[in-house]
C-alpha cells in the first residue's frame, strides 16, 4: 500500500543498525573508561539494543536512558558497564563471547552487580518494515505470517536469556534488582499507516498484554511475550508502552523516519525504570 515509504524506512533502519554493529566493540564499556577491579563499588550493567546504547538522544552517554538510570543509583558509588550493542537481536545476543557472555562475566568479576536492565526484541521485529511482505501490506496476512514466525524465535530464546542472567545474579552477592522493559510504538499518533500494524505486532489481535492467550498465536506479541515471560520468572517488567501512546511525534524521530527516542523519550524510558525499580531519581 506504501511501498516508496516503507522501503525509505526499512533502508535507514538497516543502515543504522548496520553503522551501529560496526562502532560496538567488544569488552565492558564502564563509565569511567577502565576496565580495572573496582573493589567494594557496585555495579550496574545494562543489556540490550540501540535504545540502551542511547540512539536517538543528542548525547547518548548522557541523556539515553541508561544515563538516567545510572544517575539515579547512589552517587559515586556505582559503576555503569553498558554491554549494550546496536542491531542487537534475542539470537545474536546468545552468540559465543557475545552480548550474553560478556554480561555473565561483568556479573562473576569482583565488584557486586546492583542493577541490570534489559530491551531486546525489536530488532527481531523491526527489519520487516523494509522487506517484503510487510514493505508494501504491513497489515496484510502474508505479514502476519512473517512476525508470527520471528515472534516464534523471540519466545525460544528470550526464557535462555533472562534465565542465564538470573542464575549468574544468583551467584552474586548481595541483592540485585533486574528490570526488562517492554517496546513502545514510535508510529503512536504520528498518522503513520505503521500505527495499527505494528501494535498488533506488539500486542497481537487482542490489542493487550493478556498472558492468558499466549497460547493463540494472534494474541501473543511481542509485550506479551516480554511481559509475561519475565512475570513468570520473577524479572520486574517496566512498561514503557503507556507513556508512549499518542506521543510518537513528541517523543521519537519517527517524522524523521527514525524510530528511536529523542531527549525527551529517553528520559521517559528512564524514568519508567526508576520508578518501577524505587530508586532515588
Amino acid at each position: 500500500m506504501f511501498p516508496a515509504k516503507s522501503r525509505r524506512l526499512g533502508l535507514y533502519l538497516m543502515a543504522m543498525s548496520v553503522a551501529l554493529l560496526a562502532t560496538a566493540g567488544p569488552g565492558l564499556a564502564f563509565a569511567d573508561g577502565g576496565h580495572e577491579d573496582h573493589g567494594d563499588r557496585g555495579v550496574y550493567i545494562a543489556l540490550g539494543d540501540s535504545l540502551a546504547v542511547g540512539t536517538g538522544a543528542s548525547t547518548p552517554a548522557h541523556l539515553g536512558y541508561v544515563a538516567w538510570i545510572h544517575r539515579a543509583t547512589i552517587p559515586g558509588h556505582t559503576t555503569l558497564a553498558n554491554l549494550s550493542r546496536g542491531g542487537e537481536t534475542s539470537a545474536s545476543m546468545l552468540v559465543a563471547g557475545g552480548q550474553l557472555d560478556q554480561a555473565l562475566a561483568a556479573i562473576a568479576a569482583p565488584s557486586d552487580v546492583e542493577v541490570v536492565t534489559l530491551d531486546i526484541g525489536g530488532d527481531d521485529l523491526l527489519p520487516l518494515l523494509g522487506s517484503e511482505p510487510c514493505a508494501s501490506d504491513p497489515a496484510g496476512d502474508p505479514c502476519r505470517g512473517v512476525i508470527a514466525a520471528q515472534l516464534a524465535g523471540f519466545n525460544a530464546n528470550f526464557p535462555t536469556i533472562l534465565g542465564t542472567i538470573q542464575a549468574a545474579l544468583a551467584a552474586d552477592p548481595g541483592d540485585e534488582a533486574f528490570a526488562v522493559m517492554t517496546y513502545y510504538n514510535p508510529f503512536s499518533g504520528a498518522g503513520s499507516p505503521f500505527e495499527a500494524p505494528v501494535d498488533g505486532a506488539l500486542f497481537g489481535l487482542d490489542g493487550v498484554i493478556d498472558c492468558a492467550a499466549l497460547g493463540n498465536p494472534q494474541n501473543a506479541g511481542l509485550n506479551d511475550l516480554i511481559a509475561c515471560t519475565a512475570g513468570a520468572l520473577g524479572v520486574t517488567v517496566v512498561d514503557v508502552y503507556p507513556t508512549f501512546a499518542g506521543r510518537g511525534a513528541q517523543l521519537t524521530h519517527i517524522l524523521e523516519n527514525d524510530v528511536h527516542p529523542n531527549n525527551r523519550g529517553h528520559r521517559v524510558i528512564g524514568r519508567a525504570f526508576i520508578q518501577t525499580l524505587g530508586l532515588r531519581g
